[in-house]
């Protein structure tokens, strides 16, 4: 991954761990009814990396801002949409288990799901923060659920650009346009010199998709 398009991101100030989620996005392309639970009325960052192919994407307004995903029903009728979008959700619900539920009810069958939750990334409560997931329990948690075709992937680099995303939020910007490609430099050193290293102990944040 080029280091212009981390320096471009750090322009639009975005943080390491965001920057990342969202160039996952590139991934997938959507299409049909979308629904995306966290971005609010706001267009979140990460729609502009997503392809795009006749998408109407909708999210909770602010008619529906009072929905408690712990037991609140999702305003959508059953497999009434494609795709849903759930970014940085589930480490802000305790009872997860509800709300994958409420997902799995409105997607139409062979819907997908695509989201990511954090990792290593700081305490940041909305309005509550529980968990910090790792890919073997989202795995878990999203086969009881009922879903299939999961993938996990890890997002990061390695120690060094994990502690560099420990402070960079009290950086200002051309600091972190300096020390940002040192931090990915001595990544690229680490692994040269350890190839067996776990690149999942330095995970940031884990991406996941998932189908009904």
């Amino acid at each position: 991954m080029s280091i212009f398009t981390h320096i471009r991101e750090i322009w639009h100030r975005k943080d390491l761990y965001r920057t990342l989620m969202n160039l996952q996005c590139r991934r997938f392309t959507l299409s049909g009814e979308v629904l995306d639970l966290g971005s609010g009325e706001a267009i979140a960052s990460y729609h502009r990396f997503f392809g795009k192919e006749s998408a109407r994407i909708a999210s909770l307004d602010g008619r529906h801002q009072h929905i408690n995903f712990e037991k609140d029903a999702l305003p959508y009728t059953e497999g009434s949409m494609d795709t849903v979008l759930a970014f940085n959700i589930f480490e802000h619900v305790y009872r997860y288990t509800f709300l994958l539920g409420e997902i799995r009810r409105i997607l139409k069958e062979g819907g997908q799901v695509v989201g990511a939750v954090p990792f290593l990334v700081g305490y940041h409560a909305d309005p509550r923060d529980y968990f910090r997931y790792t890919n073997e329990a989202l795995e878990c948690i999203f086969e009881e659920a009922g879903f299939t075709d999961i993938r996990v992937t890890h997002i990061g680099y390695g120690p060094f650009s994990a502690g560099y995303a420990q402070v960079e939020f009290m950086m200002p910007r051309v600091l972190k346009m300096l020390l940002l490609p040192c931090a990915l430099l001595f990544d690229r050193l680490i692994f040269f010199l350890k190839p067996n290293l776990d690149r999942k102990k330095f995970a940031l944040g884990f991406f996941f998709s998932m189908s009904k």
